[in-house]
Formats: structure tokens, C-alpha cells, sequence
């Protein structure tokens, strides 16, 4: 008989929920195999590190399974699901980005795939789902373990080199070819996937004068020349709001796509040959993705994941590969209306710069800050002592310093600061 005084290996940092158990994983274990006889072991382990800041509870699911021809394998997953309301994360489920996950990897990943196969091409797009469900609302979605197949994330703090940006910004062409083709021949995104999240009450949120108080506070610590007249051009409440809204512009005679809508390191797997050239991506994390400009998915690439050596250097550079590649995608796939051109697209990087300022002044100060436990959304919000000197950390942090002084001169030569 095997040994099951270890059958459940919890570790105690994170609260499992109690229905990820056993019993939970025979059902999908059963429809995977016919073979399946029995669970020999389950440990759950948390597939984040402490410190990093997710609005999902994510665990990889290690499993022992013996098959009625008595040989045991061992399989392994990665479980996402909701975070507990209870836990103070009622606001994040109010938003609706689970239901378009599901959706995600229910429908719309395997249509786009499909679009390809359908053009004598093989592409992959995201990890395989093995299951799905909402059960009373709360939602789940059982994927394969990608770092079993050796796919691992970039170090978030050093960002992706030229290779790395080059096979990055192919791959999301790939996407966003795919999806406008989607569009063409399926009519409009559900829903969920047009709506614009306006934050409300802006001109009214402590936090978020708050959060303006301590930023222009460090601007002044940055050594920026003339920091003055950058701090004289942060937006005020309304100016946010009103920015935010203009970069959801329905112009229907704009080039369009499916944005990823997180779309940094972290959201992006890569998989190496044994000589060390990157061999496959995969993106992970659909849960803000949104019908709009593609410059979206561009401006927050290039920001928050490009090594800082080259991420202004060559940002004109980045915006042509993507387009040169886009054009060819948009080709394969027999895409029946006009084709972008790079001039245009050039443009609505610009005309939707906002962006590349919010991504700054929001992703990039969590992105490029060192593992942190205390790190956490609520306290960079939190309009109090403690949010002030939390604030103040995290906007003199080093590695963000020396992001700044180069991508706020580049934004106000562009015009992008102009509110």
C-alpha cells in the first residue's frame, strides 16, 4: 500500500480554497484518462512567489496518478481562480474579468488558432485549458503547466533584449492579425470585450490626489533637467479621466484588434532551444483584453518590458517590426480590408500616447520594483502615513528612476504631456 500520510502537501503562506482537493481533481483526471484508477498524492503548491501582486489565487497542482495497469505518472497543472471577496477583493470580481477569461480560453483562443490552421500554419497562442467552469458564479480554469515544457518568464526587473523584443512583437502581430480577421468574419467582440472600465469619482478620490502629492514629490528627487516643467504636466483628476475615455475612441475607420490589455513580461512565457535561442512563446493572463487601437498592447510592451538601454533607442524601430509583421499575418490569413499602414499606425501611437504615460505612472512602479512582501495595490492607494511612505519607496526606487529620466523627455518631446 502506498504511503498517503503526506497525501495532501499544502504550503501554509496562502489560503487554499477548500473545494481544490482530491475529490475535485478526479473528475477532469477521469475524462484526461480512461486509463485512471487512483490519486496516489496531490500537493498544491502557489505558482506566485510572495511579494508579487495578482488579482487571481493561482497554484500549480502536482498529481501522482496510478493507471489501471498499475504504472503511476506523475501530471501537473496550474489552477487559476478567484480571489475570496471575503478576503477584501470584492471590487476586483466586480469587474467582470474571469467571465472573459473563460470566454477566452472556451472560444476565442481556439478560433484564432484555427485561423491559422486554416492557412496551413501551426500557432499557438496560450497554454492548452483543460477545464473550465463557473459553479455559482465563481469561476475556474485548470491549464497545462507550461513550465513543464521548460516555458519560464524573463527576469521583470532587467526586461527583454532586442532578440526577445523582435519574437515578442512578431508573436503579438500573430494575435492581433487573428483577431481583427475574427472580427471580419464574425461580426463585433462580445461585449465584455467593448465596454471601457472609467474609474469613477476621480475628481473627488483622495487616493488619487494622494498618489499625484507623493509622485510630484519624487519627480522633484529624480535629477530630471528642469523638473518643474514635468511636474507643472501631470494630469490632474479630470484630465485622467478624460484621457483614459479619449483612448477608447470608436472611430470605425481606424485599424482595430483584440488588445492582450496586460501585456508585459510576466504575461509572456518563452520555451529555449538547447543552444539558447528562444524557440516557442505563449501568452498567459486574458482577463483585460479589449477591442481597441493596438498601440494599447504597444505602448505597454515597450514601456514596462523593454530593457531600458533600448526601449527609447529604438522605440521607432519596435513600432516597424511589429507593423512589418502585422502586414504579413494580415496577408496569410486573407484579411479583405484596407491594410494599416506604418504612417498610421505611427500616428496612433501618438494620438493614444496617454498610454505610454499611464502605463508609466501606474505598471511600471510595480513592475520594476524588487520582490516585496509588503508590496500591495491598496497601500500606493491608501491616501495616509503609511501610503506616503510607501509612495515615496516605490517612486525613488532606482530601477524606476532610471526608466523615468529617460521616458518622461521622450513623452514630452512627442507631445504626449500635453494635457
Amino acid at each position: 500500500m502506498p504511503d498517503n500520510s503526506n497525501k495532501f502537501c499544502i504550503t501554509s503562506s496562502v489560503r487554499i480554497p477548500e473545494w481544490v482537493n482530491e475529490a475535485y481533481f478526479k473528475k477532469l483526471l477521469k475524462r484526461e484518462f480512461r486509463e485512471f484508477r487512483r490519486i496516489l498524492n496531490l500537493s498544491i503548491i502557489p505558482a506566485t512567489p510572495p511579494g508579487e501582486t495578482y488579482t487571481s489565487l493561482l497554484m500549480r497542482i502536482i498529481v501522482d496518478i496510478e493507471m489501471k495497469d498499475g504504472f503511476s505518472q506523475q501530471k501537473s497543472y496550474v489552477l487559476k481562480t478567484m480571489l475570496d471577496d471575503a478576503q477584501g477583493n470584492g471590487f476586483v470580481n466586480t469587474l467582470n474579468i474571469f467571465p472573459k477569461e473563460k470566454q477566452m480560453y472556451d472560444l476565442i483562443i481556439p478560433q484564432l488558432e484555427q485561423l491559422y490552421e486554416q492557412s496551413g500554419s501551426t500557432v499557438q497562442f496560450a497554454p492548452k485549458c483543460h477545464w473550465s467552469e463557473n459553479v455559482n458564479g465563481r469561476i475556474c480554469l485548470v491549464q497545462e503547466d507550461l513550465k513543464t515544457k521548460k516555458f519560464r518568464n524573463i527576469n521583470r526587473l532587467k526586461g527583454f533584449d532586442m532578440p526577445h523584443m523582435r519574437r515578442v512583437l512578431e508573436k503579438l502581430a500573430e494575435f492581433h492579425a487573428a483577431s481583427a480577421v475574427w472580427r471580419q468574419r464574425n461580426g463585433p467582440f462580445p461585449e465584455d470585450f467593448q465596454r471601457t472600465y472609467l474609474p469613477a469619482n476621480y475628481n473627488k478620490s483622495k487616493s488619487y490626489q494622494a498618489r499625484v502629492q507623493s509622485y510630484k514629490a519624487a519627480m522633484a528627487k529624480w535629477g530630471l533637467a528642469d523638473h518643474e516643467q514635468y511636474v507643472s504636466r501631470i494630469p490632474t483628476a479630470d484630465q485622467f479621466v478624460q484621457s483614459v475615455a479619449r483612448c477608447f475612441n470608436t472611430n470605425p475607420q481606424e485599424f482595430k484588434v483584440l488588445n492582450h490589455g496586460d501585456f508585459w513580461s510576466s504575461n509572456i512565457m518563452l520555451s529555449y532551444t538547447q543552444s539558447g535561442e528562444i524557440n516557442q512563446l505563449r501568452f498567459v493572463d486574458f482577463q483585460l483584453c479589449k477591442w481597441g487601437s493596438p498601440s494599447q498592447d504597444l505602448w505597454e510592451l515597450i514601456i514596462c518590458s523593454a530593457h531600458h538601454s533600448i526601449r527609447i533607442k529604438h522605440f521607432d524601430c519596435f513600432v516597424r517590426i511589429y507593423h512589418t509583421h502585422l502586414v504579413r499575418c494580415l496577408k496569410i490569413l486573407n484579411y479583405s480590408e484596407r491594410m494599416p499602414l506604418l504612417r498610421e499606425l505611427h500616428m496612433s501611437m501618438i494620438k493614444y500616447g496617454f498610454w505610454g504615460y499611464f502605463t508609466t505612472f501606474t505598471h511600471l512602479v510595480f513592475i520594476l520594483l524588487p520582490v516585496d512582501t509588503e508590496a500591495s495595490l491598496q497601500k500606493l492607494m491608501q491616501a495616509d502615513e503609511e501610503g506616503d511612505r510607501f509612495r515615496s519607496k516605490v517612486y525613488t526606487n532606482p530601477l524606476y528612476v532610471r526608466s523615468v529620466l529617460s521616458i518622461f523627455p521622450f513623452l514630452h518631446r512627442r507631445g504626449i504631456l500635453d494635457f
